[in-house]
C-alpha cells in the first residue's frame, strides 16, 4: 500500500514561518500561508508544529533581538531620538524612575496656588 509522501519543509518556509511567529502572527494564520505540495491545501496545524518547532519557539526571540540591537544602537548613538531611546532603555533594562511629586490629599489640587501641574 503506497502513501502520500512525507511533507518537507522549505528553508524559505523555515524562514517565514520564524519571522511571522516574531511578529505574533498566530498557528492558524501561518497555516494558511504554506501551501503542502502534496494536497495543493495549506498545511493543518499539527503539521506547522511537527515540522517548525524551532522556528515557532525561536522566532519572538529573534525579533526581540533585533529590536534591541536597533534600540541599543539608537540609545548609544547621536541624533534625532538618541535620548528619548536611552531615556526608555534605562527605565525598562536599569529600573530608573521618574521622580513624582506626591499630595497629601486630592483636595490639593484644588487649593493649589500653582495650577503648573
Amino acid at each position: 500500500m503506497r502513501g502520500r509522501k512525507p511533507y518537507i519543509p522549505t528553508e524559505e518556509h523555515r524562514k517565514m514561518v520564524q519571522s511571522l511567529t516574531g511578529l505574533g502572527i498566530t498557528e492558524d494564520d501561518i497555516c494558511k500561508m504554506i501551501n503542502n505540495p502534496q494536497t495543493g491545501n495549506p498545511i493543518s496545524p499539527k503539521t506547522l508544529r511537527k515540522h517548525y518547532r524551532n522556528e515557532l519557539d525561536t522566532g519572538n526571540i529573534v525579533v526581540n533581538s533585533k529590536v534591541a540591537q536597533s534600540l541599543y544602537k539608537k540609545a548609544t548613538g547621536d541624533g534625532i531620538g538618541s535620548v528619548a531611546a536611552a531615556i526608555f532603555w534605562l527605565k525598562v533594562r536599569a529600573g530608573w524612575k521618574e521622580k513624582r511629586e506626591e499630595l497629601d490629599r486630592p483636595s490639593d489640587l484644588l487649593n493649589d496656588p500653582d495650577p503648573d501641574v
